[in-house]
Formats: structure tokens, C-alpha cells, sequence
């Protein structure tokens, strides 16, 4: 059975002023083919939300993940659940060989204050669940197999059963993320382990890290995240890195 790359950009995703959300894609999906293909690696995409995505947004509908993969009969041994505004550096090394078949990921915790207040304000969701925020893990790129299904399905169900109050805390009252945290403190509760992966493989904040400008990042990380900024620059800066790397994608 072959390994999968699952990838969230549905189709037809608006922004608020009615502009392409994921107009940025075709970056990310130029490096991960490449990619996927010289690993012998399987790239799905969820092209057509699931549920409403003015309901329920993306990063939450890629919890179907494993339903998906029944429902479509395709056999896998592990995925890995990536972001849409992440690229892959041609030479990466098959990091499907470095999970130890457990939930791997990278830490996210060089915002303290996000990261800490995040933690915090979902809190009173998980009372009796407990990490530490240096322990906090970035779910934009996941590394799962099949006996993560409760985990998966345990989120979905959580959204569901505090919906209203989740979608308060995203946009009104905390303003800290949306799955991510929640995201953690299941991982937690369920009791799974983690294989923590060096930093290379969730590059996060590119900017705060001073390696954006000029490139560096291409020479210091594996998988390149391009977050922690205004949102309406991403396809621009994506689109850049693309124009310096992708002579090495051919």
C-alpha cells in the first residue's frame, strides 16, 4: 500500500470580499505533485467541501479525512495531511520514513503569547486535559495512519457539538485560530503520542524568522509554511518563491 499526501483546497472558497481564497494554490500543488511523484507517493485533494463551507470551514472538513478514504476505496498505509499554503523543496527526503508509525508533526510555539493565550481561551473546553505550551504542535502538516481514525472522528464530532461556541471563540471573543488548539488538546485527551519532527518540516513563520526576504528559507527548510502574515500577500510571496525555485521542479 502506498503512502497518501491530503491536501484541503476545495473549489469555489471566497474570502470575504468575494475574491479567491486559495488563489494561491497552484504554488503548493506544483511543488507537492513533483514531489509526491518522485516519492511514489499518492496527492489527493478535497476539491468539493463536504459540508457547507460558510458553515463549516476548510481546516475543520479535513477531519473527514479517513471517511474520504473509505468512501473513495482507496488503500493507504500513512497520510500526511497538508496545508494548501505550504510548498515542498525538490529534494526533500521521504519523511514517511521518520514517523516511527506514529501521529508526527512539528512544534509551533515561537509565538509565545499566541500560542499561550490560544491554549489558555480553549482551556475551559478540555478542563482535564494538560500540556505544556512548548509541547504545542502545528496541524498544517500531520503525518496520521489508520489508528488515528477516532482521533479524526472525534474532531468532527467536537465541532459539531460546539459549533456556535467555537465559531464565537474563532471570530468574536479569543481570535486565535480555529481547529488547531482544539486539535491539540484531542490528541491529548485520547492519549496519543507524538513523534515530534525537526523544524525543516513545518517551516512556520518565514517573515518572524528573518529568512523570508532573500530567499533563505529555501535554503534552510524541507517544507516551507507561508503563514503569520496578512493573508492578502500569501499569493504574491508564493508566486515569487515559485518564480526563483521552479526550474528545479522539472
Amino acid at each position: 500500500m502506498s503512502n497518501i499526501v491530503f491536501i484541503t483546497a476545495i473549489k469555489g472558497a471566497k474570502t470575504a470580499d468575494g475574491s479567491d481564497s486559495m488563489n494561491y494554490r497552484e504554488y503548493c500543488l506544483n511543488t507537492w505533485k513533483y514531489w509526491c511523484d518522485k516519492n511514489n507517493v499518492d496527492l489527493i485533494l478535497l476539491e468539493d467541501a463536504i459540508e457547507d463551507p460558510g458553515e463549516m470551514s476548510a481546516t475543520w472538513q479535513r477531519y473527514y479525512l479517513f471517511d474520504i478514504l473509505k468512501n473513495s476505496n482507496i488503500e493507504y498505509n500513512q497520510v500526511a495531511m497538508v496545508d494548501l499554503d505550504t510548498m515542498i523543496k525538490w529534494d526533500t527526503p521521504n519523511f514517511f520514513e521518520l514517523t516511527d508509525n506514529k501521529l508526527s508533526a512539528v512544534k509551533d510555539n515561537e509565538v509565545v503569547e499566541w500560542t499561550y493565550n490560544s491554549k489558555n481561551g480553549y482551556q475551559h473546553m478540555f478542563p482535564d486535559v494538560k500540556f505544556d505550551w512548548w509541547d504545542y504542535i502545528n496541524a498544517g502538516f500531520l503525518v496520521v495512519n489508520k489508528s488515528h481514525k477516532k482521533l479524526f472522528s472525534s474532531m468532527i464530532d467536537f465541532y459539531h457539538n460546539n459549533k456556535d461556541h467555537l465559531l464565537d471563540l474563532q471570530y468574536n471573543k479569543l481570535r486565535k485560530g480555529s481547529d488547531q488548539t482544539p486539535f491539540n488538546y484531542m490528541v491529548r485527551k485520547l492519549g496519543y503520542e507524538i513523534n515530534y519532527l525537526p523544524k525543516i518540516y513545518n517551516m512556520t513563520g518565514l517573515h518572524r524568522k528573518g529568512i523570508l526576504g532573500g530567499g533563505l528559507f529555501i535554503e534552510i527548510g524541507n517544507i516551507w509554511h507561508f503563514n503569520g502574515f496578512n493573508k492578502e500577500e500569501r499569493l504574491d510571496i508564493m508566486k515569487q518563491s515559485w518564480e526563483i525555485i521552479h526550474e528545479n521542479y522539472k
